[in-house]
């Protein structure tokens, strides 16, 4: 959708697509949504091919009741514009989490977590390219913007592993600390940094991150920021609640770190590495979105899409989207 030129936000859901302009924050349309697989969020970045398609994931599931029928893992790849289904691939009974794309995006790679491999596919042909032998539990990976750095946390075996996009090698497995569990990770506009959640959970597998059989370490929830050129720990922020992602602000002097359990976000000032403001939001996140243009950041909640200033990092509008939840992309 585009009129006057200016990019639109699609909040994409399971019961709809919500489509808002920015300009007049006033709600355009809601078109039809992508039903999720049977472990809820499909659409899960905001990262295209080079196809300008979008790639996301679902996991298999295993049967808790002997009638069930267990669900097979896939990748799917769709059209960002009218979110057709372009590709499925299967992938069994595997445990697959989030997909990511190298900054051209000609490489998809996915984290099978049942399996300890990054799978990497050329998005032209959809044939998988190579694979990554990682640590236990892959749980996520992003490859930095300059190209240098595929980072994977390996919840596990606590570390991140660092793999060279441009030979699909390992180049350093960094320690996050004992018992961390680190499983979610986002690399830093400037490409200087990670920033690594951690589950505090070892053994986690269909059920989730911390869900049975998991069993807590004993050192709680956390958010570890690596250094990519030296390899090391730059610090840990110990956490009250489980954070699952966080973005950036473009520019990078914002870290926003959120999970589906908090109705919050706590912000992090990447020049001290101190949680600078901690937002309430009006019902926990489904996903949270920065705007390119670095003026705000969205959060997709109960209420509608939530609209936050980065300058007073304070919420300045709630624009109703229909009863539509799920990830806000900008999309021109």
């Amino acid at each position: 959708m585009q009129k006057g030129g200016h990019p639109y936000i699609y909040v994409v859901g399971a019961t709809g697509t919500a489509v808002i302009d920015p300009i007049s924050w006033q709600l355009i349309v809601i078109a039809p949504g992508i039903v999720p697989g049977p472990t809820g969020f499909l659409v899960d970045n905001h990262y295209l091919d080079q196809s300008r398609r979008l790639w996301s994931v679902s996991s298999a599931t295993r049967p808790v009741m002997p009638w069930e029928a267990p669900a097979q893992g896939g990748v799917y790849v769709w059209d960002a514009r009218t979110f057709r289904n372009e590709k499925t691939i299967g992938l069994g009974q595997n445990v697959v989490n989030t997909v990511g794309m190298t900054p051209d995006g000609k490489f998809a790679v996915v984290p099978i977590s049942t399996a300890n491999r990054l799978n990497v596919y050329d998005t032209n042909s959809y044939e998988q390219v190579a694979t990554v032998s990682v640590g236990a539990r892959p749980w996520d990976m992003m490859v930095s913007s300059d190209g240098k750095y595929c980072c994977e946390p390996d919840m596990d075996s606590d570390w991140l592993t660092i793999v060279d996009p441009t030979t699909w090698k390992t180049i350093s497995k960094v320690p996050t600390g004992e018992g961390t569990a680190p499983f979610m990770v986002t690399i830093s506009p400037n490409n200087k940094f990670a920033s690594v959640e951690g589950a505090g959970y070892h053994g986690g597998v269909y059920a989730g991150a911390t869900g049975p059989p998991a069993i807590p370490t004993g050192k709680g929830f956390t958010n570890t920021y690596v250094d990519l050129t030296s390899q090391s720990v730059i610090k840990s922020l110990p956490l009250d609640f489980l954070a699952v992602w966080d973005e950036f602000t473009p520019n990078g002097k914002y870290d926003f770190i959120f999970g589906p359990l908090a109705a919050k976000t706590v912000v992090v000032d990447t020049g001290t590495y101190e949680v600078t403001e901690t937002i309430q939001l009006q019902s926990t996140p489904s996903y949270i979105t920065p705007d390119p243009n670095g003026k705000y950041v969205y959060a997709s909640v109960k209420a509608g899409l939530q609209v936050i200033d980065t300058s007073s990092l304070q919420i300045v509008n709630t624009v109703p989207t229909g009863g539509v939840i799920g990830t806000p992309l900008v999309l021109k």
